[in-house]
């Protein structure tokens, strides 16, 4: 896999800058001043018509006289000139751009014009954006720093990616004096161009990048973004601050789902379904930092806190319990160690209060205890300045504990400001994260230990179950568009009945009435009691206005409620058309809990997932989560752990346990409902009854739009589901059947066993090494997948009705994005009936229809039925001139 695309934009070894100048105050020339003081090794090339030179230095009056190309250019022009000068770059052989200047997107409609007319020059011409309205890019490891800001970072291993320049500003100010080291500063300004997502995917594999901070005002291409985030965070802790946390989709909900759903839940999903972890305010952002850039890692949530005064103590003791931080108490050894040492009135327990009158020796003896004792996982010393206690000393102590026992974090909180100030510049100047208050510090270790458990969390696979109900997609979509032909936005109750069960969604048995005389019928067909609810597409709250009885027993309370009902909706929505009524039986299992499903769609995340507490408190209750389709059961299961009626599914005084399985089973057929159907815009199952048999919807309500043009691949989701169309089935030389589709969370167990059962040979050849059993990491990487960057594909044959994996094949995209690595493995057992050469077909065709343009991968030397059967596909081979054991081989697409 070759550099990156970005690579000449991050690791420049020459740069223009348009507007350069010196001595005045303008953007041009503190950029180039910064470039020229920052002590960057490469080439830096002024161009500004107004000089013939800069102290110097040629300066070019256009970009057509350079001699040699250049790597990067920083434009920092008034924006009206940008435009021309892109065009210029691709010409002088200049592909990637920092675009300082102001005077977009960002200035009103006529900036939104110039913005898009820029856009368009820079893809004719094949040029790379960041900005335009941006403070710029900083390298400090290669001493670039491409930027207008006074203040330089040191180099370290934190990424700060930014949608403010005010924010690049603050942190490029605060680093320093606080030995914050930084591996990059990126501002985006209006990210006309490069957004999030391709940023993180250079980051995600940057050597110099330890952990990644951003900031967020808005999120333009949210597969992109979603996608690297989650490469992202698998490989580094990733904390992201958004602004606008209160904003609300200004579109009038049609149904419950739509207005319990708020974009920042919406957002919480998106970034916790990949496994980062979000702050919320810009003190939290600069105590993530600060233990972000020192570097550190835990493996749990377990804290052990130092402190010479109690009352600290107990401010983060509180303040951990507020964020789920464990506070274990000492191991007996520790015990032993710190009661041979401390004062006899210490705490003896955890916060370890070492008293006022702590020594240095003091807090050396009680952070090296709790460094070796197995029952932390991170150690909090915090000092309160004391006569008796020398907090310089005390600090000199700390850091002699951490340099004798590493392999655990230490953080410090030196209270208070004068007397502390030079300890807390040695704590920080020796790589340990120093914070002001207990309450920072706690919450700087919970950024760490939430990263551990999101990874944690990543790694838990589904059971391998029974494969789902493949749903009936054809008479769903005739449904749907057959009511848009009518010019109808909602489906009728029964409509709403049928589209769930076309996807394996129990429903209760309902029937349409539009009359006196056809109710009693209904009603005895059904059987007695039923619950009888108006039938109009326009009334979202049927109880609100009248419209629904329940318990109805006889005829003569049928014919009664009717009445009452079309009187009481009528006077309550005067406007809404009614077709009459639906009928359904009453279903009065005391054991049974109300539930609400649903799925709505966010701008920029598009469709989304609701669980929670149903029934009509809906909306006071509030009780509801959020996740992004698509779910598998983990996911599912987590979703409903999110909310409070989760507990009230579980045995309760004299009621049974919930089927929670049946349950999960209705949001899985739900995600898969709206993974399929972009044309489903808000949908409530209100309430989904769930006893101890199972669970069926009572109430059903959807409103639909029309379909996404042809050829568009699933545009309302973020996340890419699993694609159903690769499924193929073919028959084996020995007469088995060979089902080929591509691979899923819920194959982790045959995966495992797929590679346990390979012969040392065979591992070899795949992996390069005979590894005999995947990691967790490995197994959650294999399975979890992201198609829209990898694809894999099982062979899978059936004994007795058990599904048996007998080989993998996959390709992961290459940075360029027009390029992939294959690879192929399959089983011994059934060599030679052709399935290697099936797979690869199926692989290839699935390439092809990414629109990628070329297949390549490494093959052992010696693998000769590999390479013959790679040769009879097309591919080409040569030897690598590094390794000559190792065969190149390549099939153009």
């Amino acid at each position: 896999m070759g550099p990156g695309r970005l690579e000449p934009l991050f690791n420049p070894q020459s740069i223009a800058v348009f507007g350069a100048s010196i001595g005045s105050r303008s953007v041009g020339s503190l950029v180039y001043a910064n470039l020229l003081g920052g002590g960057f090794a490469g080439r830096i090339v002024p161009v500004n018509p107004r000089h013939a030179d800069l102290d110097g230095t040629r300066c070019l009056k256009h970009i057509g006289e350079l001699d040699v190309p250049v790597d990067l250019a920083v434009i920092a022009t008034p924006a009206r000139t940008v435009e021309a000068l892109v065009a210029d770059c691709a010409r002088a052989g200049i592909h990637h751009a920092i675009i300082l200047s102001a005077g977009f997107g960002e200035t009103g409609a006529a900036g939104r014009a110039r913005e898009a007319r820029l856009l368009q020059a820079a893809r004719r011409h094949g040029v790379r954006l960041v900005g335009p309205n941006c403070v710029g890019l900083a390298r400090p490891w290669q001493k670039l720093d491409a930027t207008f800001l006074r203040t330089t970072a040191p180099a370290g291993s934190l990424a700060v990616v930014s949608q403010s320049g005010a924010l690049c500003a603050a942190i490029a100010d605060w680093a320093e004096p606080h030995h914050l080291g930084l591996s990059a500063l990126v501002s985006m300004g209006n990210s006309a161009d490069l957004d999030f997502g391709e940023v993180l995917d250079f980051l995600s594999t940057d050597p110099r990048t330890g952990a990644i901070l951003l900031y967020v005002e808005g999120i333009k291409q949210a597969r992109s973004f979603l996608s690297a985030l989650r490469i992202a965070a698998r490989q580094k802790p990733v904390v992201i601050i958004k602004a606008g946390r209160h904003q609300q989709s200004a579109q009038a909900a049609h149904t419950h789902t739509g207005a319990l759903i708020g974009s920042d839940a919406v957002f919480d999903a998106a970034i916790e379904s990949v496994g980062a972890v979000r702050a919320h305010s810009f003190g939290q952002l600069f105590s993530a930092a600060e233990v972000l850039g020192a570097g550190v890692r835990v493996r749990g949530s377990r804290l052990a806190i130092i402190t010479n005064g109690g009352g600290a103590g107990v401010l983060a003791a509180d303040h951990a319990a507020d964020l789920a931080i464990a506070l274990p108490s000492p191991g007996a050894r520790t015990l032993a160690s710190l009661n041979e040492h401390l004062p006899a009135y210490w705490s003896q327990r955890n916060p370890v209060d070492i008293l006022g009158d702590a020594s240095a020796e003091i807090y050396r003896l009680a952070v090296a205890a709790c460094l070796q004792d197995d029952a932390f996982d991170a150690v909090l010393v915090m000092l309160t300045p004391q006569a008796i206690t020398d907090a310089l000393d005390a600090a000199r102590a700390v850091i002699a504990a951490r340099s004798a026992h590493p392999g655990k974090p230490v953080l410090a909180c030196w209270m208070g400001e004068t007397s502390v100030t030079a300890a807390r510049t040695m704590l920080s100047a020796a790589g340990i994260a120093d914070f002001t208050t207990p309450e920072r510090a706690v919450e700087a270790f919970s950024w760490l230990a939430r990263h551990e458990r999101n990874r944690q969390l990543a790694l838990e696979t589904p059971s391998t179950g029974v494969d789902a109900p493949v749903p009936d997609l054809a008479r769903a979509r005739e449904l749907i568009h057959r009511a848009r032909q009518q010019g109808r936005q909602m489906l009728s109750s029964a409509e709403c009945r049928t589209l769930l069960a076309c996807f394996g969604i129990p429903v209760n048995p309902t029937l349409a009435v539009g009359s006196r005389e056809a109710l009693v019928a209904a009603c005895e067909r059904l059987g007695w009691p039923v619950a009888i609810k108006i039938d109009a597409e326009q009334v979202t709250h049927k109880t609100d206005v009248g419209g629904v009885r329940l318990n109805v027993a006889n005829a003569e309370e049928a014919l009664g409620a009717y009445d009452a009902m079309l009187e009481s909706v009528a006077r309550g929505a005067p406007q809404a058309p009614i077709e009459g009524v639906t009928v359904e039986p009453m279903i009065r299992d005391r054991q049974c809990r109300e539930l609400a499903l649903g799925i709505a769609r966010d701008p920029v995340f598009g469709a989304t997932l609701l669980f929670g507490a149903g029934g009509t408190m809906i909306e006071l209750l509030r009780d509801t989560a959020v996740a992004l389709p698509p779910l598998n059961e983990v996911l599912a299961e987590r979703l409903i752990r999110r909310t409070r009626v989760s507990t009230l599914l579980d045995a309760f005084r004299d009621l049974l346990p919930a089927d929670r399985r049946a349950v999960v089973q209705v949001l899985l057929r739900l995600s898969d409902l709206a993974s399929e159907l972009p044309e489903v815009l808000e949908l409530d199952i209100n309430p989904l009854l769930a006893g101890p048999d199972g669970a069926i919807v009572i109430d059903a309500r959807v409103r639909i739009t029309d379909a996404p043009p042809a050829g568009a691949q699933h545009p309302h989701l973020a996340i890419l589901p699993y694609p159903r169309h690769l499924e193929s089935r073919e028959s084996l030389p020995n007469g088995a059947e060979l089902l080929i589709r591509p691979i899923r969370a819920e194959d982790a167990e045959r995966e495992q066993a797929f590679v346990r059962n390979l012969s040392p040979q065979a591992r070899q050849s795949r992996f390069m090494h005979a590894m005999k059993e995947l990691t967790p990491t490995m197994l959650a990487r294999f399975t979890q997948i992201d198609y829209s960057r990898e694809m894999a594909l099982v062979a899978l044959t059936e004994t007795d009705g058990v599904p048996t994996q007998q080989a993998v094949a996959r390709y992961a995209i290459n940075p360029d994005q027009t390029s992939c690595e294959f690879a192929i493995v399959v089983s011994d057992a059934l060599q030679n009936q052709g399935i290697g050469r099936r797979l690869m077909k199926a692989l290839i065709r699935a390439a092809r229809g990414h629109g990628l343009q070329t297949m390549e991968g490494t093959v052992l030397a010696d693998n000769r039925p590999m390479l013959g059967m790679i040769a009879k596909l097309g591919f080409t081979r040569r030897l690598m001139t590094d390794d000559p054991s190792i065969y190149q081989v390549e099939l153009q697409l």
